[in-house]
């Protein structure tokens, strides 16, 4: 009961603008603004009721961040979101500022005794960073572009800048115009995999590009927009279908047999129900066996054992699919996990690759992650093969297999496989 009664006080405080909040009809001049939003992952709500995150909010504005900024103006725009308004000249800016960057984040707050864990995410936006902030509501749109970014990273603080506006609105523009496009419009290019000692071409990775009117974009101008509005999965669904089917009718004459395919899978992918059943019938009615599709999944996805992607590799590989870690080395440290997933083949990023002659802390990396693969039984595939030095490299330190434009740059299906 006391708990209930805090939280109608706290509530009827902020809706009277005890904390300097108004309706938003009128913005105050401001230099700086602060879009912020509280258990943005309902991480709280769950744990603890929609109604005590709303209060632990609440705790948190009026005891942390008012007394930071004292010269600040609040303005409540939900139960768990603020905008916060400040001038240049104002002493708390520098501050704020300051905390923003360092303690605003995750929080244990105290509700009657009990101690509670509190998310924050916070989109800033300082005039003198953004050319075109004319206006307070211009800022608070940057802030506001700002915070999204933070909630997609899921970082707690994002800085805006003069590409932050233009950014939103080009990605707004590529999910639209992907959601228009036709299935015809996803192309799927093939890169040659090689068995360095031989240098046979093996296999092939499926990359994934898009016909946007003239222009034939790589995942790197579209790739994010494609997930965030998850139309990654119909255009994944496609591309595994395009690549399965290349297995069938190209692939086998241009390689033999045991000629393989490559085609990567995102979390959101990975996530989908349907995921195992859609590649299962694909292979059976295109009388594919199964180890000849590699499924790739990023370094990043693999990290995150005992989720729905981690099933979904698991029942991929007990479907007969050769497993594959894309890119490792490019971000996290997934080494041990290699250890508890079904991995057959291990992709050493080309951030890494590169420096192999020059760098002796890659050329150790790349070392120790070749040999740590073979005592797990599994493939060591260089990726970024582009210098007949890195070749040597790659050879003496015992690589099985080899991409990169030394052995040839992705091409259509038309072209790779036109001999």
């Amino acid at each position: 009961m006391l708990l209930q009664r805090q939280l109608r006080t706290y509530t009827q405080a902020m809706h009277a603008g005890q904390f300097g909040g108004c309706d938003g009809s009128e913005w105050p001049a401001a230099t700086i603004v602060i879009a912020i939003s509280a258990d943005p992952y309902h991480r709280a709500a769950v744990a603890y009721g929609r109604e005590v995150s709303v209060l632990m909010a609440e705790r948190f504005v009026e005891r942390e961040l008012v007394p930071i900024t004292p010269h600040a103006t609040f303005h409540r725009r939900a139960d768990l979101e603020w905008i916060v308004t400040l001038t240049s000249d104002g002493p708390d800016l520098d501050e704020f500022i300051t905390a923003s960057r360092i303690r605003l984040g995750s929080h244990l707050i105290d509700i009657d005794g009990q101690t509670t864990f509190l998310d924050l995410c916070m989109g800033v936006a300082v005039a003198e960073q953004i050319p075109d902030a004319s206006s307070t509501e211009y800022l608070i749109r940057c802030a506001d572009a700002a915070l999204c970014f933070a909630l997609i990273r899921q970082h707690h603080v994002v800085i805006a800048d003069e590409q932050t506006m233009p950014t939103v609105h080009t990605q707004v523009d590529v999910a639209n115009r992907l959601a228009r496009s036709a299935e015809s419009d996803f192309l799927i290019y093939y890169q040659p995999i090689v068995e360095l000692a031989g240098m046979d071409t093996v296999g092939f990775e499926a990359l994934l590009r898009w016909r946007s009117g003239t222009d034939i974009l790589t995942p790197a101008a579209f790739l994010l927009a494609a997930q965030v509005t998850s139309l990654i999965v119909p255009i994944g669904h496609h591309a595994v279908a395009e690549a399965v089917r290349a297995l069938a009718r190209e692939v086998t004459p241009a390689v033999g047999q045991d000629g393989f395919v490559a085609v990567n899978l995102s979390g959101q992918q990975l996530w989908a129900d349907d995921i195992v059943g859609h590649i299962d019938g694909l292979l059976r009615s295109h009388d594919v066996a199964p180890r000849r599709l590699w499924v790739e999944v990023r370094e990043d996805e693999v990290i995150r054992l005992g989720t729905a992607a981690a099933q979904a590799i698991q029942e991929l590989h007990e479907i007969g699919c050769t497993m594959c870690v894309d890119d490792l080395g490019a971000g996290y440290s997934a080494l041990r996990y290699l250890r508890d997933l079904p991995i057959d083949v291990v992709k050493i990023d080309r951030s890494l690759v590169s420096g192999l002659v020059d760098n002796p802390a890659d050329r150790a990396v790349v070392k120790a992650i070749c040999e740590i693969s073979r005592a797990y039984g599994m493939i060591p595939l260089a990726e970024g093969v582009e210098t007949e030095e890195t070749l040597a490299e790659l050879a003496g330190l015992g690589f099985d297999m080899g991409q990169g434009y030394l052995f040839g740059k992705p091409e259509s299906a038309e072209v790779q496989f036109r001999h």
